[in-house]
């Protein structure tokens, strides 16, 4: 490629990236590509006869090769660490099958045998499994059926094989109501930090078998120490049997022909993905004990095979011994969908996720035959069609009633949303309210509330408020009034009127006031003031429209002529 053909056009020495994992370069007119070199990968053998899986490096490039932690529990003592070690007992305590070594992702997953209840807590979430011919399970104290999922867990499946995923760790968890249980665990995040009776992933058998202690013995005896601190055990009247190691059968009863399936070419897409060593032994041991137990191990081994997305149809070449039975109503499939398609399209949606076309996701169980749909997950039943429906209302939810099923679905009526009312105007305070299942949020005055339910506004001459204490009948905060005090001492020239509708007066002037010689004085209307020592001013009070004033008047003298007076009479008097 030119390399002015390139948009844009490129200089000669210009390197660029064309995506994370090649970039080019324009080399005397030409572009050349280069890819991200990646380090040699060294070939990985499993110590628990698996193929490794590839892990990417978080460009997308380059990819090293690990090996999976899948530890399996099934039958009556059967156990397979997450390195592939077997290993047998049945001693009926609750026990640690993994824990980490040291806490990161707030694992765990306990085992208590007697009642087969399996317990996985990640984070605050605690699901329980109860495998009891069908497996019910409990997430948080509450019976839920799947398909089910909160913000940390997915739970898939029927009632007969249930998968509980952990999408934030990539772990797995699988449970079958036969009892049988499968932890599937990411190496790159527990690698080397796990403990109990499925040991540590460390793709190596020598220390699968250590006890709390550190001491690494036979997996029978360390199994046992893996004890839940606080739980009770159930000892059992009578020693538990020990599992004798398989022998060469002698004479056709321990003629375990059974068990050649599992190697056979009905197995064998399977092989190289799992390996069926362990599934024979156990097998051949249970097979000349209990004919029935056998079908178990080749179940276990399938149900690994299809986690590993390899579906293996093997039940109709055991000539019946472990035929697979169903309800009237349904068909068996070996490789059914791992979420039954429902007449809720809002359930399909969220849970099926394309289930039904994805090979790693198959399950083997029970199914609604053909043309006919699986009305809902608690019902089990199967319709014709999802039928016609008619609804009505039960308080605030909607129900549908559907005729072939006999059965009931109802959903919450939704809501309109509506705007908050503004209520910012004095005295309004925002309440909430229900009108027809639906909040209704409306304004209310402050200054009036309620006592004992009856309506309430505080008089003219009483002053209330809302106390801090609550009504134990009607729930709200009491009201406390008081009288109002009038203030009736009223100033010098002033008088106290009461005023219609109102519950004080008020001080009304009547007088004139004004001060002479640092004293206050007050004069009526249309009256004088004469000082006592000036009797030549004269102060007098007039109400001109509402307003008081004081007016000072200044008495005169004619001026004096001693021509007027007689000689006689005339003398001289001083003020």
């Amino acid at each position: 490629l030119d390399c002015n053909n390139v948009d844009p056009p490129r200089k000669n020495g210009e390197s660029w990236n064309v995506d994370n994992c090649t970039t080019s370069t324009c080399i005397n007119g030409n572009v050349t590509e280069t890819s991200v070199a990646c380090p040699t990968r060294q070939q990985s053998i499993c110590a628990n006869g698996r193929s490794p899986v590839k892990v990417y490096s978080e460009n997308g490039c380059c990819f090293h090769n690990e090996c999976k932690c899948v530890c399996s529990v099934w039958g009556k003592s059967h156990y397979k660490t997450f390195d592939g070690k077997s290993y047998e007992f049945n001693k009926n305590c609750t026990y640690y099958l993994m824990k980490e070594i040291n806490t990161k992702y707030n694992l765990t997953v306990t085992l208590q045998r007697d009642t087969q209840a399996l317990t996985v807590k990640y984070r605050s979430n605690k699901v329980v499994f109860h495998s009891t011919g069908t497996t019910m399970v409990y997430v948080n104290g509450k019976h839920v059926y799947p398909a089910y999922s909160n913000s940390f867990l997915n739970l898939r499946g029927p009632n007969t094989e249930m998968s509980l995923e952990i999408p934030e760790i990539n772990t797995e968890v699988v449970v079958k109501a036969d009892f049988f249980i499968l932890i599937d665990l990411p190496n790159a995040l527990f690698g080397g930090n796990t403990e109990g009776q499925c040991g540590t992933c460390d793709n190596s058998q020598n220390n699968d078998c250590r006890s709390p202690n550190g001491q690494v013995e036979s997996c029978s005896d360390s199994a046992g120490h893996w004890v839940v601190p606080g739980t009770s055990c159930v000892i059992p009247t009578t020693p538990p049997t020990t599992v004798p190691p398989p022998t060469t059968p002698k004479g056709p009863i321990c003629n375990h022909d059974i068990c050649d399936i599992l190697t056979s070419s009905v197995f064998a897409p399977c092989h190289a993905v799992v390996s069926p060593g362990p599934y024979v032994k156990t097998c051949q041991n249970d097979y000349c004990t209990d004919k029935k137990i056998a079908c178990r191990d080749l179940e276990a081994y399938a149900t690994e095979c299809s986690k590993e997305g390899v579906c293996i149809d093997w039940r109709n070449t055991t000539n019946g011994l472990c035929e697979y039975k169903c309800q009237s109503n349904k068909v068996y499939k070996a490789c059914g969908p791992s979420v039954e398609r429902t007449c809720n399209n809002r359930y399909n949606t969220i849970y099926q996720n394309g289930s039904e076309t994805s090979t790693k996701k198959s399950r083997e169980g029970c199914v609604c035959p053909p043309g006919t749909t699986l009305f809902n997950t608690v019902s089990n039943k199967c319709v014709s069609s999802c039928g016609k429906r008619t609804s009505h209302r039960n308080g605030c939810n909607t129900c549908v009633c559907d005729n072939d099923s006999m059965s009931v679905e109802c959903e919450r009526r939704p809501c309109t949303p509506k705007p908050s009312p503004n209520c910012t105007e004095p005295g309004q305070q925002l309440v909430n309210g229900t009108v027809d299942c639906c909040l209704n949020q409306t304004c209310a005055p402050t200054a009036k509330t309620t006592i004992k339910q009856e309506p309430f506004t505080p008089g003219p001459c009483q002053e209330c408020y809302c106390g801090p204490k609550m009504d134990p009948i009607t729930k709200l905060n009491t009201i406390t009034c008081k009288p109002i005090v009038c203030y009736t001492n009223c100033s010098k020239g002033y008088e106290y009127q009461t005023v219609p509708n109102k519950c004080c007066g008020s001080c009304v002037q009547k007088s004139c006031i004004f001060t002479l010689d640092n004293m206050t004085h007050t004069i009526e209307v249309n009256e004088t003031y004469v000082p006592p020592g000036d009797k030549c001013v004269h102060y007098t009070c007039e109400n001109i429209k509402g307003q008081f004033f004081t007016k000072k008047t200044k008495i005169s003298c004619p001026p004096f002529n001693s021509l007027d007076c007689e000689p006689v009479s005339m003398s001289c008097t001083y003020n």
